[in-house]
């Protein structure tokens, strides 16, 4: 329902492609019910991995890759599949595409493959991580009901104002996939504020919500 948003916030499919691709083999593992099997990542873009993996990959899978001395994490949906044999015992090459990485996660794959320094500690790299949707963007990426929801939630915690207009005065925020309880969800962040009626006041808040893809699962960081 909201994979839009996935390829909003890294690139249409097609321009992702452009993206250089660093051969491995890295270090990495594969979620396979609640355990961690140990895999190779073959090459690893800023749109896909390829893996060779003991086991069959399902069709769509948590994925942990060790590049330098990070280890970044990605959901991904296999694209093609091929059974053969390493060291005389099965194996799986895959071939596969990102369907989830946090913003910050999927830079640092950016930066390794092209060669740059993966960790960048600095104030601009973090202000990355989060990137402003357009009201078209919001209309177009967000379900209606998704969006009266996280207002109405606004709206009870005293964030913003009981709403009486179309387009109630907030800014949203996309900060791509993350990894939160076990769960790959979708982080949007709120910017609203609220005019104390009585002392003309005005105060901003800043609401970070979590989502799964179909936007019946909602969390909020108080």
């Amino acid at each position: 329902m909201l994979n839009d948003l996935i390829t909003f916030f890294t690139g249409a499919p097609q321009n992702r492609r452009k993206y250089a691709r660093r051969p491995g083999p890295f270090p990495a593992w594969v979620a396979l019910g609640n355990q961690w099997t140990s895999c190779a990542c073959l090459d690893i873009s800023g749109s896909g991995i390829g893996v060779v993996a003991p086991v069959a990959i399902p069709d769509e899978a948590n994925f942990r890759v060790k590049i330098e001395e990070r280890t970044i994490t990605i959901r991904a949906k296999r694209v093609w599949t091929q059974p053969g044999q390493t060291q005389g015992k099965p194996a799986w090459r895959c071939g596969l595409t990102f369907t989830g990485i946090s913003a910050d996660d999927w830079d640092a794959v950016v930066r390794f493959c092209n060669n740059e320094a993966v960790v960048v500690e600095n104030k601009a790299q973090k202000e990355l991580e989060l990137v402003k949707l357009k009201a078209d963007d919001v209309a177009r990426l967000i379900p209606k009901k998704l969006q009266d929801q996280l207002l109405s939630m606004l709206v009870a915690r005293g964030r913003l104002a009981p709403i009486t207009e179309k387009n109630p005065l907030v800014q949203y925020a996309y900060g791509g996939v993350v990894k939160r309880q076990g769960r790959a969800l979708h982080r949007l962040s709120i910017h609203s504020r609220v005019v104390d009626p009585k002392t003309g006041e005005t105060r901003a808040f800043d609401t970070r919500f979590f989502f799964d893809d179909q936007g019946s699962s909602v969390q909020v960081d108080e």
